[in-house]
């Protein structure tokens, strides 16, 4: 595997996920929050919008009030009243003329003033009825014997029934085929009688001057309106999107409903075209009228400044990760490149080269200080080896020479003893071939003196190689025959305790055990000029503890270990074959301690 590459690559794809999580955690938030704060400006305007045209439209109906209600008092109404009355229905053109001058007294210059009517009417309690054009260009008058024939019959009943201003919602003409709006108010004489009404249609075009926008300028761009929808849900103003609309377009939606009973709000809906808009509605508050006033824009015009913010941040997320991945690329190759080096230079002590050495980096981070702690552990591993080179070269020269001593002495035994005994029988034998009878049975005897000899010096070179006691009676009584042949031999005084010791173990430890309590004794006789000593062994189920003490001239370990010998080499060397541990403590003239722990299973 190629170190470098898998790390950078690795270290590149992290971030670049990281980064990529991070834009669009962030881009989507900032996205959805300028969404939502355009949504909420964009209702805001439309609200805004929405107030505006409904205090408008109300004001101007409350105008219109107003002036009927000013019409219906006026001295030339009544006249015209009084001159139907008196004609009973048959006017002549004298009558005509009378009725033309009370309309030209006031009554005219105040229906062309604001150009918001159409027709004006005047009916007398009989019916008969006066119309005369509010238009500059046409004022011509006509009568009706009966206002059955008329739109006006629904508002002159309602008014006769209850003398007030009423405003009758729109119907449709059925001569024209044109919606028409009426606004009506009784006429009442000294006494408070209803004499007749008048009733004016209003222009639909000045409902029109006050809700339809064509300007892309106003605040609605090219798709927002305001208009006004009935409680049959039909249009009471021109639509933006559809000619010819007024009582004709049908505007079942959400919002109009909502507004009809009686709420206030915004929302997103398909509107009567079957585009999303944003919408904000409520009920105009006209006496008379069941009206909902809403003001829409579609929802595409609207969220076009989001997605120039959404494709902004696309593009700066798309800049952000490209910079983002050369930095990281740098970065990840400046990581890489010590643990390259660090991974070349293991390899280097895998082949065994100890004397290998990391340049430091100048970084006081955590690889300048795992660079610091290689180098550390390349040198300790090299003292360490060499120490193991020079300790198992001890072990090998302490087998060897323990093993060319025992050859010697088993060699200078066996020549020195047994040999010197077998020669000496076998020229006892050689004698008894000429000897006398009586000669040779004194040689016989003489033989058997240097077998029985013979016997016990084979006898004693066979328990030098393994004491025949340890296998027939085991460890403990073994040790105590060699303390008492040494303190015989030399003088000194050895304690045994082994009252903790109680269980009975493996040949293999005994053995052991016995040669490394020997090694320390024959250790003790030669170098330590000690007068007694101490040994102490004991057992539990998982370990067993030697501790051997003497009060010798003792001597520095670590100092002189060249100068001890094979002996303790011995001893270490049979420990870690048990995979025990062993410590050994010494100071001049304070004596020698050495301590054993030997697990009972071992590998």
């Amino acid at each position: 595997m190629n170190i470098s590459n898998s790390i950078v690559k690795k270290l590149v794809i992290y971030f670049l996920l990281l980064n990529i999580f991070t834009v669009i955690v962030v881009g989507s938030y900032s996205y959805y929050r300028a969404k939502d704060a355009l949504v909420e400006r964009t209702f805001d305007q439309l609200t805004s919008l929405r107030i505006e045209k409904k205090n408008r439209i109300e004001r101007f109906f409350n105008d219109r009030i107003l002036d009927v209600n000013l019409v219906s008092k006026s001295a030339d109404v009544k006249n015209i009243l009084t001159l139907l009355h008196e004609e009973n229905r048959n006017l002549n053109d004298n009558t005509t003329s009378d009725i033309y001058a009370e309309y030209d007294k006031f009554l005219r210059k105040h229906f062309l003033s604001g150009n918001y009517y159409k027709q004006f009417y005047v009916v007398n309690s009989d019916g008969f009825t006066v119309s005369i054009s509010a238009s500059e260009k046409d004022s011509t008058l006509q009568t009706y014997s009966s206002v059955d024939k008329l739109l006006i019959l629904n508002l002159w009943d309602k008014i006769f029934d209850k003398p007030e201003i009423i405003i009758d919602d729109y119907k449709l003409d059925t001569i024209t085929n044109l919606p028409a709006i009426f606004i009506g108010a009784p006429v009442t004489d000294k006494q408070a009688n209803t004499i007749g009404i008048v009733a004016i249609e209003i222009d639909i075009d000045a409902i029109n001057s006050i809700m339809f926008e064509n300007n892309p300028h106003n605040g609605l761009g090219k798709s927002g309106e305001s208009y006004l929808v009935g409680s049959d849900y039909l249009m009471r103003s021109t639509s933006r999107f559809q000619n010819n609309s007024v009582f004709k377009t049908s505007v079942n939606t959400k919002c109009v409903r909502e507004a009809l009973n009686g709420n206030t709000g915004t929302n997103v809906i398909q509107d009567y075209r079957g585009i999303t808009v944003l919408s904000s509605f409520s009920k105009v508050d006209i006496p008379g009228l069941d009206w909902a006033i809403l003001a829409e824009i579609d929802e595409k015009e609207a969220m076009v400044p989001i997605d120039s913010i959404r494709n902004n941040i696309l593009y700066l997320s798309v800049l952000i990760s490209l910079l983002l991945f050369a930095f990281v690329y740098i970065i990840a190759r400046r990581i890489s490149l010590p643990i390259i080096k660090l991974k070349e230079a293991a390899n280097h002590i895998t082949r065994g080269d100890y004397d290998v050495f990391v340049e430091d980096i100048i970084s006081s981070d955590e690889i300048g200080s795992l660079i610091d702690a290689f180098n550390e552990m390349s040198l300790k591993i090299k003292e360490q080896t060499e120490n193991l080179k020079l300790e198992r070269s001890m072990r090998l020269s302490s087998m060897i020479d323990g093993q060319e001593l025992e050859r010697q002495r088993l060699s200078r035994e066996l020549h020195d003893g047994l040999g010197q005994s077998i020669l000496a029988i076998k020229m006892h034998l050689e004698r008894m071939t000429n000897a006398s009878p009586e000669k040779s049975e004194q040689i016989m005897a003489e033989v058997q003196d240097l077998f029985t000899n013979t016997i016990s010096e084979v006898r004693s070179i066979s328990n030098n190689l393994m004491p025949a006691v340890l296998n027939e009676f085991g460890l403990v009584d073994a040790l105590k025959n060699l303390f008492r042949e040494v303190n015989l031999n030399t003088g000194i005084h050895i304690e045994f305790d082994y009252k903790e010791f109680e269980l009975e173990i493996e040949d293999k430890i005994n053995t052991y055990l016995y040669r490394i309590c020997q090694e320390a004794l024959n250790n003790i006789i030669k170098h330590s000029e000690a007068k007694s000593a101490e040994i102490h062994i004991k057992s539990n189920d998982n370990n067993v503890y030697l501790r051997i003490r003497d009060d010798g001239k003792g001597f520095n370990y670590d100092e002189e270990r060249k100068l001890c010998g094979n002996g303790i080499s011995n001893m270490k060397e049979r420990v870690h074959l048990l995979n025990g541990n062993i410590e050994i403590n010494s100071q001049h003239e304070k004596g020698t301690i050495i301590n054993l722990n030997i697990p009972l299973k071992f590998d």
